[in-house]
């Protein structure tokens, strides 16, 4: 068997030399020929061209997949075909080395063992790795508009699997593409990628969150930067560039559109002018505009899910008995009876530190009851 004209693994299209002698292998000029003698037809052998001494990795773990071994060291390659592994790896190393528009067939033997060396050692850490390549490889490129689509960003990549490899499964890495394509792009729902249909849409342009919340385009983007999710700097066509995810812009966009004045917050907590002012300017009470924020001075409003969570925790407190007796008062009276100020008393009451409970006839803070000599005894 040692003597053997050819071996197995020379026959894979990216093995591009002897992985004993490190000797570049040669292109017979007979193609499909049964012998070396009819193979070289007229042609002697060549001179034998001296590789580089070190054996590539991925050429080290072929040899050691044809001789029956497993890979322990990468498990999720066991899974796969080695046709699938080596042409992710090519493909990967070749967008890396040679950039977006690499004709993996063109490059010379040499550059074909480069690229599937690099791609190799990316591709059999597993999907994290080949994530962060998939990063660096949208990242280099050059696509600007928000427009662009996956061909522009990933290149080779992309065409490759999007149409070359449809007569042979690719393996999993058609399935990494196509995640980080929808998790990095404005997909429509019900567009097709790589094959799939997109059933839901992950993110969202300004154009299309626009015509989504039925807010007009350059309204948004000054909504979208007082809610600081565009830089206060950003051009027209900067915030056009930009991809917002949509299980969290929307919800902010929604409550932005029901969100409670500043003015109508004391009706809906239950509590005085004074008190609301208080909580806000402590920080308990958050707007929905940070303050520092611009126009959050102009237009201060509130969240009505934060407002009824702090409603909710008033709610939860236990009902005041009947029988209760003279020693209960409001939150109100306390204050000014020497319990402490409001603010303190308030976010001790909603953290359970002090005994409190609920009016049964009222809502909110005015419905806030406590014992007020309890309450000055713990203090001191």
């Amino acid at each position: 068997m040692d003597e053997r004209r050819f071996r197995l693994l020379w026959g894979f299209r990216h093995v591009s030399r002897c992985d004993r002698h490190s000797l570049w292998l040669e292109n017979a000029p007979v193609a499909n020929a049964t012998n070396l003698r009819i193979a070289l037809g007229v042609s002697p052998l060549a001179m034998p061209r001296e590789a580089c001494a070190e054996t590539p990795e991925y050429l080290c773990w072929l040899r050691s997949r044809l001789d029956g071994d497993r890979c322990g060291n990468a498990p999720w390659l066991d899974g796969q075909t080695t046709e699938q592994i080596l042409g992710a790896s090519e493909m990967l190393g070749a967008i890396l080395e040679h950039g977006h528009k690499v004709a993996v067939t063109k490059l010379n033997p040499a550059q074909t063992e480069e690229a599937t060396d690099i791609g190799f050692s990316i591709y059999r850490e597993g999907p994290l790795a080949i994530e962060e390549a998939l990063n660096s490889i949208r990242q280099a490129s050059s696509a600007m508009a928000v427009q662009a689509g996956p061909l522009a960003y990933y290149g080779s990549l992309f065409d490759w699997l999007d149409r070359r490899s449809n007569a042979i499964d690719p393996g999993p890495i058609k399935d990494l593409l196509r995640d980080h394509i929808v998790k990095h792009s404005a997909v429509e729902q019900g567009a097709i990628v790589l094959g799939v249909k997109i059933t839901e849409r992950r993110f969202h342009t300004i154009y299309s969150l626009s015509v989504e919340v039925g807010i007009r385009r350059l309204r948004l983007a000054r909504l979208l930067k007082r809610l600081g999710q565009i830089p206060s700097s950003a051009t027209d066509v900067e915030s056009g560039n930009m991809i917002f995810e949509a299980a969290k812009i929307l919800p902010l966009i929604e409550a932005f559109k029901t969100a409670v004045p500043l003015q109508d917050v004391p009706e809906y907590l239950g509590a005085t002018k004074r008190q609301v002012e208080t909580l806000y300017s402590a920080g308990v009470v958050k707007p929905l505009i940070p303050r520092t924020s611009r126009g959050s001075v102009r237009q201060v409003v509130f969240a009505r899910q934060h407002l009824d969570g702090i409603l909710a925790k008033l709610g939860a407190l236990p009902e005041l008995a009947a029988n209760a007796g003279a020693k209960f008062h409001s939150i109100s009276y306390a204050c000014q009876r020497g319990a402490g100020p409001f603010k303190d008393i308030f976010v001790d009451i909603l953290e359970g530190r002090i005994p409190s409970f609920r009016h049964p006839e009222k809502t909110g803070v005015r419905a806030i009851y406590v014992d007020v000599n309890a309450i000055i005894e713990m203090k001191s």
